[in-house]
């Protein structure tokens, strides 16, 4: 059933985020479409065939995309999953791309890990989204940082009803509900051009995903509904689901589910060390997929599958053989038709096994395959693929496909007994597979004798001629023996991507005087950066600020060699640098100084013959200036003899090695002072002081 009325997405997208640092949009909204349609429902419970590798409506691969496609199917999610979704919004305000992504169809338990490019993502929490009152999560510890928020509607209520999508959107009115719907709000800012391509390098195609825990499903054994992944609630969830097979639970027989949940849930030892859950489920439904689809998929992940039970209620078999529900002799018996394991067998004497791991992204990965060596022997391998994708455990997946091969590789026989022969047709007990003793010896002593355990296969009633015709396999108990080591390698492991990270950066911030005329000096900061052995990619991007400011300002840059503009003498300046080159992501800014900018570090001389006299309104200050160049003179006093207990009180002219004279009219009467007077130099660098002189204003 489709999601969207409206068309897709023009070929403008392309270009859409790449706009968007350039301040430009790309309007465009994409509508709700009405409820889902209707499930068909046209196959019979205790018809579902097993299939070794089951139809899949929606492969794998899109479910963990973000699709654009306007008549993509909705999504049911149960246990653990990495998705993507199906974009409700793409479009650009100011910087930032924003996207609406319809993740499934009802609600899910809990958005656990945000993914961007295959990347699991370390968030943190804030507040407000880029200065709109809204609480967002956002990657942090990486490139990404500053540039995605992401958050997050569960679909309990309505998927659309974010804030910024409000403000931001006047298209995006409170008529686009999209209730009942989980969903999560991307938010891509668009960094400097010089950055784009390394934070976004697949620019508005970047994935995001999150892994979710799927629906909650209910138990019979508690009455709660919660949480959960085995595989027989999972297969009652979709069975009386009103977007599944549409069952009451009145129709499910509980006592029989109740069975098959504990069986499913019977802690397995791990080769790793540890037990798991025997029988788990995590996957995925459309509303448009046919029941028999979704059965088929969870029978082979778990090795459970509905039935009609005799009540007419619906029941839940599979798990381990079971007790044997009646013996039935050659007095029972009409006629029987038998076919030896040879001819059974199937074409395959390789089962190859597929299953689905959180540990390789959510993927289908192979695994260790089970091996006939005698028929291999005589045959040649002969492959045959065996995918649980619905099974998130390699124990799980290598037990199941050794009993596959077990049933795919085993004797028939075929009955038709009178009306005794109804005691065989259902399972003596819940939680397990259905089997009954064979002991067939004609009468007359003629014929074959058949006799052993065998399974239930399949079985019907005539109730005109009153006789039953059963269906049944040759059991081998020793097919469900296991151990952990059983539980093989995986084979095809997905590759490791190796990270090529910037290399570590080691430079140096310095200033450089610069004669700009005669008698003119402008002071520029500098920072050159060490070379790296074989790196001739690298070069180096490097700003800086006045101690205290806000805003970075770019240098220009020369290969590994940065320089600032026009700066300012005697101010405090800090600076930051990083590598730009052929690497992975973008290098982290490197701290440099803060550093005091001097033009002239050499102090001038000392200034001689100050003497100190009272005036009438003032105190009189006389001195010969510094034999050298100077700036100007400042003038210090105090009322003890500690020069650096005593305060700057002006600052004056004068030539070099001339007399000059200050005239001090804020001492006040009767207090002692103490002067002196420094030569400074353009920069503020002090020459050696004269004085103090002593005087007692009058």
């Amino acid at each position: 059933m489709a999601i969207f009325s409206a068309a897709l997405y023009g070929l403008g997208y392309a270009v859409g985020f790449l706009g968007a640092a350039a301040g430009l949009s790309t309007a465009t909204i994409l509508s709700i479409a009405g409820a889902a349609g209707q499930i068909a429902v046209g196959a019979a419970l205790n018809a579902v065939a097993r299939a070794l590798a089951p139809s899949v409506n929606v492969p794998r691969s899109e479910i963990q995309a973000l699709i654009s496609q306007t008549d993509a199917p909705r999504r049911i999610y149960v246990g653990r999953n990495l998705v993507g979704g199906i974009r409700a919004l793409f479009d650009v305000k100011g910087d930032v791309l924003y996207q609406l992504v319809l993740v499934a169809h009802g609600q899910v338990d809990a958005f656990e890990a945000f993914w961007i490019d295959g990347e699991a993502q370390t968030l943190g929490a804030g507040p407000d989204w880029w200065g709109t009152a809204q609480p967002v999560q956002f990657p942090t510890g990486t490139d990404k940082f500053g540039f995605v928020n992401v958050t997050t509607r569960d679909g309990s209520g309505l998927g659309g009803d974010y804030p910024v999508l409000l403000s931001e959107f006047s298209e995006w009115t409170s008529a686009r509900r999209v209730e009942g719907q989980a969903t999560f709000l991307v938010g891509s800012k668009a960094p400097k051009p010089e950055d784009f391509a390394k934070i976004f390098p697949k620019g508005y195609s970047t994935d995001y995903q999150w892994v979710i825990r799927g629906q909650a499903i209910y138990d019979p054994r508690s009455d709660v509904t919660s949480y959960s992944a085995n595989a027989a609630l999972v297969q009652m969830h979709y069975l009386t689901h009103p977007d599944g097979f549409k069952l009451d639970r009145s129709e499910m027989n509980m006592e029989s589910v109740t069975a098959m949940a504990r069986v499913s849930d019977i802690p397995v030892p791990q080769m790793a060390g540890g037990n798991a859950p025997n029988l788990q489920l995590w996957g995925y439904w459309t509303l448009d997929e046919e029941p028999n689809q979704v059965l088929d998929r969870m029978h082979t992940a778990s090795g459970i599958r509905p039935y009609e039970m005799q009540d007419g209620r619906i029941g839940l078999i599979g798990g381990p053989f079971g007790q044997p529900a009646c013996t039935l002799t050659a007095k029972d018996i009409r006629d029987i038709q038998t076919t030896e394991a040879i001819s059974e067998r199937k074409g395959y004497n390789v089962l190859r096994v597929f299953h689905m791991t959180a540990a390789q992204k959510y993927e289908v990965i192979e695994v260790e395959s089970w091996r006939d060596e005698a028929r291999l022997a005589i045959e040649g391998e002969i492959p045959e693929e065996y995918k649980l994708e619905m099974c998130p455990n390699r124990s799980q997946a290598r037990r199941l496909a050794k009993r596959q091969m077990h049933d795919d590789n085993r004797a028939k026989v075929t009955i038709i007994t009178n009306l005794v022969g109804l005691k065989a047709r259902w399972p003596r007990f819940h939680g397990q597979r259905h089997t009954i003793l064979l002991d067939y010896r004609p009468e007359d002593g003629s014929g074959r004798v058949i006799e052993g355990e065998y399974e239930v296969l399949d079985h019907e009633f005539d109730p005109v001629e009153l006789e039953c015709r059963i269906e049944l396999g040759r059991v081998n108990r020793a097919s469900e023996t296991w151990t952990a080591v059983e539980e093989g390698e995986t084979t095809a492991d997905l590759p490791t991507t190796e990270r090529n990270p910037p290399p570590p950066i080691v430079a140096e911030l310095t200033q450089r005087v610069i004669q700009v005329s005669a008698g003119v000096k402008q002071p520029v900061l500098e920072i050159s950066a060490l070379p790296v052995t074989g790196r001739e990619d690298l070069s180096i991007q490097a700003r800086y600020r006045a101690v205290g400011e806000t805003d970075w300002i770019d240098m220009g840059v020369s290969g590994l060699r940065a320089q600032a503009g026009a700066i300012e003498d005697g101010e405090q300046y800090q600076a930051q640098v990083r590598w730009r080159g052929v690497f992975d992501g973008v290098a982290a800014w490197q701290d440099l100084g803060p550093i005091t900018i001097q033009i002239d570090a050499v102090p001038p001389g000392q200034p001689t013959e100050l003497a100190a006299s009272n005036e009438p309104d003032h105190i009189m200050l006389s001195w010969r200036n510094a034999p050298t160049a100077f700036f100007e003179v400042r003038i210090y006093r105090g009322t003890s003899s500690s020069l650096g207990s005593a305060s700057l009180i002006d600052t004056t002219g004068g030539a070099i090695g001339q007399v000059s004279q200050y005239e001090d009219d804020t001492a006040v009467s009767g207090t002692a002072y103490y002067y002196w007077v420094r030569a400074a130099n353009i920069s503020g660098v002090e020459g050696l002081p004269a004085g103090p002189a002593t005087i007692t204003r009058t």
